[in-house]
């Protein structure tokens, strides 16, 4: 069963295909580091040049997506090409059941809706693959991006 609370991301990109993304001009830096391109390479193959905002950058689009969103040949399934050092804007969008895109997502890519309950309904067999699929983005999420070990304030105190 999932926690409404903290739906993960189900990766069906239509947040990624809605927005578009503004980044600092530190964040453009980091991601074109983490890319190992060039200032001037990173600008001209992923930004937009728009102007009204001369302290940042908006990301180029890929047709209707984020240029850094990468389909995987997966029916439902999405992928950020940069996850690992995603801006800030990416960040803090919060998945949610309660979120329209994402129950955009869920009927689109999963032919499920989101019911009087807050829960996904919809065929049983729906369900069962889209709450797998939870469970496979989890156990995922877990080996690639494992949690940091809380650190005991008692070890280094003096």
């Amino acid at each position: 069963m999932i926690d409404v609370d903290s739906m993960p991301c189900f990766r069906c990109g239509v947040c990624c295909t809605k927005y578009g993304v503004r980044i600092s001009f530190l964040e453009a830096r980091r991601i074109a580091d983490r890319l190992g391109l060039t200032w001037t390479e990173f600008v001209s193959s992923y930004v937009v040049q728009d102007g009204p905002n001369p302290e940042s950058l908006l990301l180029r689009r890929n047709g209707s997506a984020c240029v850094f969103l990468e389909n995987t040949g997966n029916s439902v399934v999405r992928r950020c090409l940069i996850h690992p050092f995603k801006p800030s804007a990416c960040k803090e969008w919060s998945p949610s059941l309660y979120r329209r895109d994402c129950q955009e997502g869920l009927a689109r890519y999963w032919g499920l809706r989101v019911g009087s309950s807050g829960l996904p309904e919809g065929p049983a067999e729906s369900l069962n693959r889209f709450y797998a699929f939870l469970e496979t983005l989890a156990a995922e999420e877990a080996k690639n991006y494992p949690q940091q070990p809380e650190v005991n304030p008692t070890v280094y105190a003096s």
